[in-house]
C-alpha cells in the first residue's frame, strides 16, 4: 500500500507538471493567434481600404488615370482636328488673298499704262493746237481730270494691294503662332499621357499585388482562426482533469502522507507482535527448506551457510574465511 501510495503521488505530480506545462504553453500559443488576429484583421483593413477607398484607394485612382487618358486622347483629337480646320481656312484665306493681290497688281500695271498713254497723248496734242479738242462723250472733264481721277484710282488699289499684303503677312504670322502653340500642346499631352500610361500600368501591377497580399492574409487569417479555436478547445478538454489535480494536488499529497504515515505505524505494530515474529520465523525456516535442521539456531555456522549454497563444507570456507566453523 506504501508503494502504491507512493507511485499514486509520483503520477499526481507527473499529471500537474504536465498540465501546468500543457495549458502554459497553449495559453501562450493562444495568444499569440489572438495578437496574429487581431494584427491580421488590422493589415486586412489597411489593404481593403489601399484598394477601395472611394477616395483615395487603387482602383479610384486606376478610374481617375484612365479617364484623364480619355480627356487626354480627347484633347489631342480635337486640337488635331481644330488646327486642320483652321490651317485649311488659312491656305484658303492666303489662297483667296494672293489671288486679289495678283489681280490688283495686274489692274494698278494696267492703270499706269493706261494712263501714261493718255498723258503722252494729251502731250501731243498740247504741241499741235492750242486749244483742247472737245473730250470724247465718255469722259467727264478734260484729259487732265481724266488722269487726275486715274492717279487717285492706282492711289486707291495700290493701298488696298498693300492692305492685301499686311493681311497675308498678319495671316502667315497667325498660322505660325498657331502652329507653334498646337506642337507646344501636342508636346504636353503627349508628355502627359506617357506619364498617365506609366502611372496607370504601374497602378494596375500594385492593384493585383495587393489584392494577391489581401487574399492571403484572408487565408491567413482563416488558418490562424481555425488553430486558435482548436487551442480553445483543446484546453476546454483537459479543463477538467487539470481543474482538479491543480485544485486537489496539495490535499491529496496531505493525505496521501497521513495514509502513508498510517502505514508504516501500523506496519511497525504488527512487526512488534508474537504472531508475526513467529511467522517471520516460521518464514525464515519454510525458506531453509532441506537445509533446516542444520540451520535452525546457527544460522551463521559454515555447515548452514554450506547447506544454503548447496557447496562442501570446504569449499565455502575456502571463499569466506573467518565464517564461524571454518
Amino acid at each position: 500500500m506504501i508503494e502504491l501510495i507512493g507511485r499514486e503521488g509520483k503520477a499526481d505530480k507527473e499529471q500537474l507538471d504536465w498540465c501546468n506545462s500543457e495549458r502554459e504553453t497553449n495559453h501562450k500559443d493562444l495568444k499569440e493567434k489572438k495578437d496574429q488576429i487581431e494584427t491580421l484583421n488590422g493589415e486586412i483593413t489597411d489593404l481593403d481600404t489601399l484598394i477601395n477607398d472611394p477616395e483615395t484607394g487603387l482602383k479610384v485612382q486606376i478610374q481617375d488615370t484612365e479617364a484623364k487618358l480619355e480627356s487626354n486622347h480627347e484633347s489631342q483629337v480635337s486640337e488635331t482636328k481644330a488646327r486642320t480646320e483652321e490651317n485649311l481656312a488659312y491656305q484658303q484665306d492666303v489662297a483667296n488673298i494672293v489671288e486679289a493681290e495678283d489681280l490688283l497688281s495686274r489692274a494698278i500695271r494696267v492703270l499706269n499704262k493706261y494712263y501714261a498713254g493718255l498723258e503722252k497723248r494729251y502731250a501731243e496734242e498740247a504741241l499741235l493746237q492750242r486749244e483742247e479738242p472737245a473730250p470724247p462723250s465718255t469722259w467727264e472733264g478734260n484729259y487732265a481730270g481724266q488722269s487726275g481721277k486715274g492717279g487717285d484710282a492706282i492711289s486707291m488699289l495700290k493701298f488696298i494691294l498693300e492692305e492685301s499684303e499686311k493681311e497675308e503677312r498678319v495671316a502667315h504670322s497667325d498660322e505660325e503662332e498657331s502652329q507653334t502653340a498646337y506642337e507646344d500642346s501636342m508636346t504636353t499631352l503627349k508628355k502627359e499621357q506617357a506619364e498617365l500610361e506609366e502611372s496607370l500600368a504601374n497602378l494596375k501591377a500594385t492593384l493585383a499585388e495587393k489584392e494577391k497580399e489581401l487574399q492571403e492574409k484572408h487565408e491567413d487569417l482563416k488558418q490562424t482562426e481555425a488553430d486558435k479555436l482548436a487551442i480553445e478547445e483543446y484546453l476546454e478538454k483537459i479543463k477538467p482533469g487539470c481543474d482538479f489535480i491543480t485544485t486537489n494536488f496539495d490535499l491529496r499529497e496531505t493525505n496521501r502522507g497521513k495514509e502513508k504515515a498510517a502505514l508504516e505505524k501500523a506496519t511497525e505494530l504488527l512487526q512488534g507482535t508474537p504472531a508475526f515474529k513467529a511467522a517471520v520465523v516460521a518464514a525464515e525456516e519454510e525458506a531453509m527448506g532441506d537445509c533446516k535442521e542444520t540451520c535452525v539456531g546457527r544460522e551463521e555456522h559454515v555447515e548452514c551457510k554450506a547447506c544454503l549454497a548447496k557447496v562442501t563444507v570446504p569449499g565455502y570456507c575456502a571463499g569466506h574465511e573467518g565464517t564461524e566453523g571454518c
